[in-house]
């Protein structure tokens, strides 16, 4: 076995006479017969296949060719190669990561929603994968790290002024699906609690009334409508853990199955996904988005799935999370995505008079590392404008929109993969022509009839509760959501 010593820096982290300092990353290391290798001193993840490093390691290697990428995040370009490995030869190897992009200095800072992943592990985490954000689930369902542990007051951990996490989030993942509270000063303690008691909107209900942010993880769970019917979720994840580095994860999980013929194979389960948000903003909904990787529990490195956020040039944790709820953000596992209308926020609202139109100009710009495929425009869930990368990794465009009626437009942009399904998408600038857009007919039809689902699946479930109260409180929020589709459809156009 031969000895391969990795030093890895920040191709321009300071001036090319000085010394360039090592730079944590994650690296993924595989041999001809496809080994993987997880030196020591490092941090393993086994379910992605790689390690990260706070710069430089060493690991003995058989003869032979072997594989290496070496990636930072999104904001740095991945370094990838083959290297040969020859008998009684030790290997030296320098790496170089560049920074393609900063996007701190344009004033966005990146935050994963969905973490799984050890306390002592998540300082070197952020670095490696430079994610500004990193609320850390400690409590899911029954599994709560704080029991027989003091919480400290100041529960978030600021690593250095761009950097920290937050060591309590609450994630509940039952029956009617995965909801995540935000911060909270205590674990909220429902119990008893069981597949289907208490409903996921009892921890939203208890999260909001102390001022807690709530996530809905997924919008495809069963108990989603139910939550954003009743007011019990501030964000939606549409840049979620089934889409992964390497491939999509292509199922609804236990939630509710999507229509394959209409959306099928993996593009069908994002498109899905993001059909499923727009029908809510066509209810007059503002529904910011948010994304999650689930690292630690799935084949995600921390922070695939992100949410850039713009805070100017001033960052905090809570200002991170304040600025999602206010949706003035996008979602990426991939690109980046700026858009504006009048230069005005993503999350904005813009206004015009009763009976006129609304003019306004347009200003498109995506970015990646690799080849872009194409960027759409959204109007209240329909593509009205179309643009094509040509082959391109950036693409500018600014260009004129003209409304009739009151609704949202947002931007998404689709890379070119074979793999998997890599985009971003920004929240919704909503266009508002003498008042608020009124809700779609079709968007409340197909949520009161989901949640008309959900009753009948409840009601028809003898065993599915404890007691009867159990029942009736569920059943008792089903069938308010239930009511809340039904007047949207009595005034919707």
């Amino acid at each position: 076995m031969e000895v391969l010593k990795v030093q890895i820096r920040e191709a321009e982290s300071v001036s090319r006479s000085a010394h360039k300092e090592l730079t944590p990353a994650r690296v993924h290391l595989k041999d001809a017969h496809g080994k993987l290798y997880y030196p020591d001193g490092c941090v393993p993840y086994k379910k992605d296949g790689h390690f990260t490093t706070d710069g430089e390691f060493e690991v003995s290697l058989p003869e032979g060719k072997v594989s290496i990428l070496v990636e930072k995040g999104k904001e740095y370009r991945s370094i990838s190669g083959e290297l040969v490995i020859r008998k009684n030869e030790d290997q030296n190897v320098d790496c170089e990561l560049y920074r393609w992009i900063n996007m701190p200095e344009l004033g966005w800072y990146s935050g994963d929603l969905h973490i799984h992943r050890p306390l002592d592990d998540m300082a070197h985490l952020v670095l490696a994968e430079d994610l500004n954000a990193a609320p850390d689930i400690t409590v899911w369902n029954q599994q709560n790290e704080w029991i027989g542990k003091d919480i400290p007051e100041n529960r978030v951990v600021e690593v250095d002024e761009t950097h920290a996490y937050g060591i309590l989030v609450q994630e509940d993942e039952r029956g009617g699906g995965a909801v995540m509270v935000m911060d909270p000063d205590a674990p909220i303690d429902l119990n008893p609690t069981y597949r289907w008691y208490p409903a996921n909107f009892a921890y939203c209900r208890a999260a909001h009334e102390k001022g807690f942010i709530v996530d809905q993880e997924k919008p495809f769970w069963w108990e989603t409508p139910v939550n954003i019917a009743l007011g019990g979720v501030d964000t939606l994840g549409i840049v979620n853990n089934h889409m992964q580095r390497e491939s999509i994860m292509d199922n609804e999980a236990w939630g509710k199955p999507r229509d394959m013929e209409l959306y099928p194979g993996p593009q069908g389960f994002v498109h899905n996904v993001l059909d499923l948000y727009y029908r809510y903003l066509n209810l007059g909904l503002k529904l910011p988005i948010s994304a999650g990787s689930a690292s630690g529990v799935l084949k995600n490195p921390l922070g695939y799935n992100r949410l850039y956020v713009h805070l100017g040039h001033s960052f905090s944790y809570d200002r991170w999370l304040r600025g999602m709820k206010a949706g003035m953000a996008f979602a990426t596992n991939g690109p980046m995505l700026f858009f504006s209308i009048d230069r005005c926020e993503l999350g904005s609202t813009l206004e015009a008079t009763a009976g006129q139109k609304f003019h306004g100009k347009a200003s498109l710009n995506a970015m990646s590392q690799t080849e872009l495929d194409r960027a759409e425009i959204l109007y209240n869930g329909e593509i009205i404008h179309e643009f094509s990368s040509g082959g391109s990794s950036e693409l500018t465009q600014e260009f004129d929109i003209s409304l009739d009626s009151s609704g949202w437009v947002a931007a998404r942009v689709f890379e070119k993969n074979k793999k998997t399904v890599r985009f971003a998408h920004t929240n919704p600038i909503y266009i508002e022509i003498g008042g608020p857009m009124k809700p779609r007919k079709d968007a409340a039809q197909y949520y009161l009839r989901w949640c008309q689902e959900l009753l009948s699946a409840s009601l028809a479930e003898k065993d599915r509760y404890v007691t009867n109260q159990h029942r009736v409180e569920v059943e008792s929020l089903y069938r308010q959501a239930t009511t809340f589709y039904r007047n949207l459809m009595a005034s919707a156009e």
